[in-house]
C-alpha cells in the first residue's frame, strides 16, 4: 500500500473547467513539440490520444441526460497513474521505469530499450511509443511526475499552472483524506460521487474526485495487470537482462582484444631510424 508521506496529486473534477492549461504546461516543461490538430467529432478533446509528445491529455466525455434533455461534460486528466504496485516497474528489464522514494513511478528515457513489456502490463493503457524510421527502434515516453521539479522542491508543472485549484500537490495520506471529505460534501449535488485511486493498484499517486462511476470516465473499475505479468517478470525480464549483460560483456571483450592486438602490433614494429652516425 502507498506510504502516507508519499507525494500525490489530488484531482478534483468538479473544479476543472477543461482549460487545458495543465496539458500545455506539461508539454512546455518537457520541451515537447506541438502536435498537429486532430479534429475529434463531437468533442473539444484535442489531440485524440496521448503520445510520446503528449504525456497528459484532457479527456472530454459528453453525457446526455434524457430526463432533462441536457448535455453534460465530464473532464478527466489522463496520464500515468503512478501505481504503488506498478507492474510496469516489475517487468522493465532495463530499469528505465522505477519506483521513486517519493512513491511515484519515475522514468529514465535514456535507459528505455523499447521492449514494450510495460504496455502489456499496464492496466491503464498508458505507455505510448515512437518508432525510429531508420533503425526501427522504439522509444517510450510517459508522465514522470515532473520528477526533476518535485525533487527540487517545486510543484509539478500541471499543478503549478492550474487556475481553478482543481489540482493539488500533497502527501498521499492527506490527498486521500481531502478527497473523501470533498466527496461527502458534494453528495447532494453528485449522488454518484466517489474517490478513485485510494485502493486501486495498491494506491495510485493521482487521487481523483469523480462525480460518476470510474467506468464513465474511461477508468477500469477494478484495474489489474495482464495475466502474463508473472511470466514477463520471472522469465522474460531476467532473460532480457541476461542478454543485455551478455551483449555488454561481448562488446567489452571485443574492445579489450582489439586494444591488445593493436598494442602488440605497435610493439613488434622496428624502431625508427634516429639518423645518428655509427661509431668509427
Amino acid at each position: 500500500m502507498a506510504e502516507k508521506n508519499d507525494k500525490a496529486i489530488l484531482v478534483d473534477t468538479t473544479l476543472c473547467t477543461g482549460c487545458k492549461a495543465c496539458q500545455i504546461a506539461c508539454k512546455e516543461w518537457h520541451n515537447l513539440p506541438a502536435t498537429e490538430f486532430e479534429k475529434v467529432p463531437g468533442t473539444y478533446q484535442n489531440p485524440a490520444d496521448r503520445s510520446v509528445n503528449t504525456l497528459m491529455l484532457m479527456n472530454f466525455i459528453e453525457q446526455y441526460d434524457e430526463d432533462t434533455g441536457t448535455m453534460d461534460w465530464l473532464i478527466r486528466k489522463d496520464q500515468c497513474m503512478h501505481c504503488t504496485d506498478a507492474p510496469c516497474v516489475e517487468v522493465c528489464p532495463s530499469e528505465a521505469l522505477f519506483t521513486h522514494e517519493d512513491g511515484f513511478v519515475g522514468f529514465d528515457n535514456d535507459k528505455c530499450i523499447g521492449c514494450t513489456y510495460c504496455s502489456k502490463a499496464c492496466p491503464f493503457d498508458i505507455p505510448r511509443y515512437e518508432t525510429d524510421t531508420l533503425t526501427g527502434n522504439k522509444r517510450m515516453n510517459k508522465c514522470d511526475f515532473c520528477q526533476d521539479r518535485v525533487t527540487n522542491g517545486e510543484l509539478p508543472a500541471c499543478v503549478r499552472t492550474c487556475p481553478t485549484n482543481a489540482l493539488e500537490f500533497d502527501t498521499w495520506e492527506s490527498a486521500v483524506e481531502k478527497a473523501h471529505a470533498r466527496v461527502d460534501s458534494i453528495k447532494d449535488r453528485f449522488p454518484n460521487a466517489n474517490v478513485y485511486g485510494d485502493t486501486e493498484m495498491g494506491g495510485t499517486h493521482y487521487i481523483y474526485i469523480l462525480t460518476e462511476g470510474p467506468e464513465t470516465y474511461g477508468l477500469p473499475v477494478e484495474p489489474e495487470t495482464n495475466e502474463l505479468i508473472s511470466y514477463r517478470r520471472d522469465v522474460l525480464k531476467p532473460a532480457t537482462q541476461l542478454l543485455m549483460g551478455a551483449t555488454a560483456v561481448g562488446l567489452l571483450t571485443n574492445f579489450i582484444v582489439s586494444s591488445a592486438t593493436f598494442g602488440n602490433e605497435e610493439s613488434q614494429e622496428e624502431p625508427p631510424d634516429d639518423g645518428g652516425e655509427e661509431n668509427e
